[in-house]
């Protein structure tokens, strides 16, 4: 068990916050590729972090 879920490797990120999603939405998150992530995780480190307090307002990306 070495590597990280999608889900984890996003929440991670910044690109979501892992306390709105239901276990299904986990589920589907997690049959994204590879490259699909890191392209999520690109674009947040671009538009930079939510501002502190404000994390519900960071750009909706469409999962």
């Amino acid at each position: 068990m070495g590597s990280k879920s999608n889900f984890d490797r996003l929440h991670e990120a910044g690109v979501i916050a892992g306390e709105h999603f239901s276990d299904n939405d986990k589920q589907l998150i997690d049959k994204m590729s590879d490259e699909e992530v890191d392209t999520l995780v690109k674009l947040r480190h671009k538009m930079g972090e939510a501002p502190a307090g404000k994390e519900h307002l960071r750009p909706n990306i469409g999962i």
